[in-house]
C-alpha cells in the first residue's frame, strides 16, 4: 500500500511538472516549429469541434426558440389586429375572422379554404378546460402542439369527431382530480399551442363560422369547478431573451428556454454534450467561450439556417412525383430534427398525412420553373379522393403571397364552380393572362406575370393517396 502511495505521488509530481513544461512552452512566445504547427493543429481541430457541437445545438434548439417567439408573437395585443389577425392574450382564443387576399401580407402561403384560430396556453398553474361546440357537416380541427413542434392531440372532424367536446390540458407529470367524464390529455410541456382551422363555404357563410368559432373555448379548472366562465386575464409571458445587436442571442434565447422547458431525460444526453459551448439546464454561459469559439458559434447559426432550408430537397423526407414533393412526416419527426426545425419554420403549424397532405410544386412536368409567361394545365380524371376537401392555390414565388386577377380568385377547390366533362374529369388552366375560351374561363386559376409556385392542399386524404396510388396530376405546359 505505502509503494503505490509513493508510485502515485512520483507519477503526479512528474504529470504536474510536464504540465508546467508545457504551460511555459505554450506562454512562450519563440515556440520551436514542431510545437508551432501541433498548437495550430489542436486549434483548428478544436475550432471544428466547437463549430460542430454549436451546428447541432441550433438543428436540435431552433424549433424551441421558434415556437417560444411564436408564443410571444401571437399573444401580443400591443398593435391594433385586422381581421385576418389571430393574435389574442395569453389563454384565449383568437381568430381570423376572414379569409386572405392578395393585400393581406401577415401570413406566407396562407390557405383559403379554412379561418384559422389560435390559441397560447400555459397550463404551469393549474390545467385548461378546451370545450368545442358540434361542428356539423364541415371540416375542422384544433391540433395541440407542444414547444418542440410536437403535434401531440388531434381534435376535430377525423380524430374525435363532430360532437360538443370538452378536453382538460394537463401540464407534464399533472397528479390530480379530473371532472367526471373529462378528457384528460398531458402536454409535454407547460405551454400549448392550440392551431385550429374551420372550413369556409364562400364569404357567405362567415357568421356561421364565426359562431362556431366563438364556442371554442378556454377555462382555467379552478373557474370551471366555481361555474365562473367569465372573462379572466393571464398574466402576459416575458419578453424575448437576449438583445438584438448581440450576434450570438440565439444561443442565449435557447438557454433561457431550456430553463422553461427541461428537457426529457431521453434528451439529456445530447444537451450533456452542449456543455462544452456553454449551453446547459441552466441556461447559456457565454464566459466559457473564447473570441475563437464565439466566431464559430455564429457561423454555425447562418450555416444551421441553410441546412434547414434546403430541407425541402432531402430525399429522405421528401417523395417526388411529377414536379409535386410530398411529405408524410410533418408530425412524426423522431430525431430528425432539420425537418422539425423546417417545418417549424416555413411550415409552421403543419399537419401529419392522415389528416392533411400539402404537396408543393415550384417547376412543371418538364422540370422548368413555373412562369406566367407560359400557359399551363391539370387534367385531373377524378377529384381528388379525399374524406372532406381539396384545393389547388398558387403563391407569387417572390413575396410568398396570394396573387391578384382580375376575377378575385386565388384557389380554386371542391366549392368552385368549375365545368367537368362527362366522365367527370376536367382541367384546370394556370396563366397569368385570362383565357378568351368560356370553359378554360370557368377553370381559369390566375397566377403572377412572374414565377410562382403552387400548393394542393388534400384534408382528410384517403388510403388511395397515402399509398401514392392516386398522386397530383402534373402541371403541363400548353403549346
Amino acid at each position: 500500500m505505502f509503494k503505490k502511495q509513493i508510485t502515485a505521488t512520483i507519477v503526479a509530481s512528474v504529470l504536474i511538472s510536464s504540465l508546467s513544461i508545457n504551460a511555459q512552452e505554450l506562454n512562450t512566445s519563440s515556440l520551436t516549429p514542431s510545437a508551432q504547427i501541433q498548437q495550430n493543429q489542436a486549434s483548428t481541430w478544436l475550432d471544428q469541434e466547437t463549430y460542430l457541437l454549436a451546428t447541432n445545438a441550433y438543428l436540435w434548439g431552433s424549433t424551441l426558440v421558434r415556437m417560444e417567439q411564436v408564443a410571444r408573437q401571437y399573444t401580443d395585443m400591443s398593435q391594433p389586429q385586422n381581421d385576418t389577425s389571430y393574435r389574442a392574450p395569453l389563454n384565449h382564443f383568437g381568430h381570423a375572422r376572414r379569409l386572405p387576399t392578395d393585400q393581406d401580407t401577415d401570413m406566407p402561403t396562407a390557405n383559403r379554404d379554412t379561418l384559422y384560430s389560435s390559441a397560447i396556453v400555459d397550463v404551469s398553474k393549474e390545467p385548461m378546460i378546451l370545450s368545442t361546440p358540434n361542428v356539423d357537416n364541415r371540416y375542422f380541427v384544433i391540433d395541440m402542439f407542444d414547444m418542440w413542434h410536437n403535434l401531440f392531440k388531434y381534435v376535430g372532424t377525423r380524430a374525435t369527431g363532430d360532437h360538443a367536446q370538452e378536453i382538460m390540458i394537463v401540464p407534464p407529470h399533472w397528479q390530480g382530480e379530473a371532472p367526471k367524464g373529462m378528457t384528460i390529455v398531458e402536454s409535454p410541456t407547460k405551454k400549448v399551442w392550440l392551431w385550429g382551422r374551420t372550413q369556409v363555404f364562400g364569404e357567405k357563410d362567415y357568421p356561421a363560422v364565426h359562431a362556431l368559432q366563438d364556442q371554442y373555448t378556454l377555462t382555467p379548472l379552478s373557474r370551471y369547478l366555481s361555474h365562473d366562465p367569465d372573462n379572466f386575464i393571464s398574466p402576459a409571458l416575458p419578453p424575448r431573451a437576449g438583445h438584438n445587436d448581440d450576434p450570438l442571442r440565439f444561443y442565449e434565447e435557447l438557454g433561457a428556454y431550456l430553463k422553461a422547458n427541461p428537457t426529457s431525460e431521453r434528451q439529456q444526453a445530447l444537451l450533456g454534450q452542449f456543455n462544452k459551448i456553454g449551453l446547459s439546464n441552466n441556461g447559456f454561459d457565454r464566459s466559457k467561450l473564447t473570441p475563437s469559439m464565439k466566431t464559430q458559434l455564429e457561423k454555425a447559426v447562418k450555416d444551421g439556417q441553410q441546412i434547414v432550408a434546403n430541407q425541402t430537397s432531402n430525399p429522405v423526407t421528401m417523395k417526388m412525383k411529377d414536379g409535386w414533393y410530398y411529405s408524410f412526416v410533418l408530425d412524426q419527426f423522431g430525431d430528425d430534427n432539420a425537418l422539425r426545425s423546417l417545418v417549424s419554420h416555413p411550415y409552421l403549424g403543419g399537419q401529419g398525412a392522415k389528416e392533411a397532405m400539402y404537396p408543393i410544386t415550384y417547376t412543371d412536368s418538364q422540370g422548368q420553373l413555373l412562369s406566367g409567361d407560359t400557359h399551363y394545365s391539370m387534367h385531373f380524371t377524378q377529384e381528388p379522393p379525399v374524406g372532406s376537401f381539396w384545393s389547388v392555390t398558387v403563391y407569387d414565388a417572390k413575396t410568398k403571397m396570394l396573387i391578384a386577377n382580375d376575377i378575385h380568385r386565388f384557389n380554386v377547390n371542391d366549392q368552385t364552380p368549375i365545368k367537368k366533362n362527362k366522365d367527370g374529369s376536367f382541367d384546370l388552366i394556370l396563366s397569368h393572362d385570362k383565357p378568351s375560351n368560356s370553359t378554360q374561363l370557368a377553370n381559369w386559376l390566375p397566377t403572377s406575370e412572374g414565377n410562382f409556385y403552387a400548393i394542393t392542399r388534400l384534408y382528410v386524404p384517403s388510403q388511395e393517396i397515402l399509398d401514392m396510388k392516386w398522386t397530383v396530376p402534373p402541371i403541363n405546359p400548353i403549346k
